[in-house]
């Protein structure tokens, strides 16, 4: 709960820091980048909830699992203690019958003891003493045998019933005792996962409260997000407008400047002055249709100096489609010039060039009829006419 409570101290914190209007573009950036770290953040802690939620959901699963076992080995417990109670009910009145047998024989054996200590040995003998005969004798003597044995028999009958009565006793004791510990076990188990199912099921429930307070967070900061991206966007695009303008408006007044002083190149062919063809449409000298030209054509022997027309930067230099090997210079403020044809480049991309500096040499590389120079002048990526920047 302490991280809950921090994390929603933190959103709140967040939420109450996005304006609605910013001054600075990059406070509007900030603004912005805070926020999609909010849901991010948010994200992250609704997912370990989730994550928390399902790992939860299987152990309460197998606490179900385990409460089906626990309540179906009860059960079974339950079913042999009624087998057994029925069986030690039958064992109970064999042993209430065993008993009663055990004090009828405790009966006889006490009435046949008091015959013996009433007659004594004599009473035996006389019985035998007084045969009127020998064989008489001899059965009289039998019958006092026999009594003698059964008198024996009695007594061991009497001891072995006894000896079974303990048994019983005990084994019935046994089983009474095994049972009743067998279903306070059991008993104890299945309390002891109810409360552990209870307990997961009460943080079950608080994760899923916290869940749809994270997923409201979420919410609110998925739309904060996107209002500061909004604003953020807007506030962009002003102002990338406000300096393409100012811009325009910088290379307008450095055209304008140039062509009132009645252009600021140098020539780019110092060796020759022959224009073979100017700027503007005319019929191309190898497909024989009339076309548009884009710059102007300066003759010149083969191999002789292409210099560069005012101090820049190369951007190209390589072969380039038609031109052939040619050399692009970028002079800033969206002015650039491109020097076509060429024999050789001199220059590498990245250098940096003075005006008048050897750049090229003159070529017939690329869609060519002879040794020349194609010179162009283009502003903003639209080609223009190179006179007025050569003075012509």
């Amino acid at each position: 709960m302490k991280k809950v409570i921090l994390v929603f101290l933190v959103l709140v914190l967040v939420m109450s820091g996005l304006p609605v209007v910013a001054d600075n573009l990059g406070d509007l950036r900030q603004q912005y980048d805070d926020a999609v770290a909010a849901v991010q953040n948010t994200e992250e802690e609704l997912a370990g909830i989730r994550a928390e939620m399902d790992n939860i959901h299987q152990a309460m699963m197998t606490l179900d699992e385990r409460m089906v076992s626990a309540t179906d080995d009860l059960l079974n417990i339950n079913q042999a203690l009624y087998t057994t109670m029925t069986t030690l009910a039958q064992a109970e009145q064999d042993r209430i019958q065993a008993q009663q047998e055990l004090e009828l024989q405790h009966e006889v054996i006490r009435a046949r003891l008091r015959d013996i200590h009433e007659q004594g040995t004599m009473g035996l003998l006389s019985v035998v003493f007084q045969a009127s005969s020998l064989r008489d004798f001899l059965l009289r003597v039998e019958f006092v045998n026999n009594i003698t044995r059964l008198d024996q028999e009695m007594v061991a009958r009497l001891e072995e019933t006894e000896a079974r009565v303990v048994l019983m006793q005990e084994s019935y004791n046994r089983h009474l005792s095994s049972i009743d510990l067998l279903l306070q076990q059991q008993e104890t188990y299945i309390l002891l996962l109810e409360e552990m199912e209870a307990e997961q099921l009460a943080f079950f429930e608080a994760l899923v409260a916290d869940e749809e307070r994270y997923t409201a967070f979420l919410a609110l900061m998925q739309e904060q997000a996107a209002i500061m991206y909004t604003e953020w966007s807007a506030a962009y695009q002003q102002e990338q407008a406000r300096r393409t303008a100012e811009q325009l408006e910088r290379e307008r007044i450095q055209r304008d400047a140039r062509i009132n002083a009645g252009g600021r190149f140098i020539w780019p062919v110092p060796s020759s002055g022959d224009i073979s063809s100017h700027f503007g449409y005319r019929t191309h000298p190898t497909r024989r249709r009339r076309e548009f030209h884009f710059g102007i054509d300066i003759r010149a022997n083969h191999g002789s100096d292409v210099v560069a027309a005012d101090s820049g930067t190369v951007i190209l230099s390589g072969w380039h489609g038609g031109f052939g090997h040619a050399v692009i210079i970028n002079h800033g403020g969206g002015l650039h010039t491109l020097y076509g044809h060429n024999s050789r480049n001199l220059v590498a991309v990245g250098d940096f060039v003075e005006a008048g500096q050897r750049i090229a040499l003159i070529g017939s590389t690329g869609v060519s009829t002879g040794p020349h120079l194609h010179f162009e002048v283009r502003v903003n990526g639209q080609a223009v006419n190179p006179g007025p920047f050569l003075g012509l």
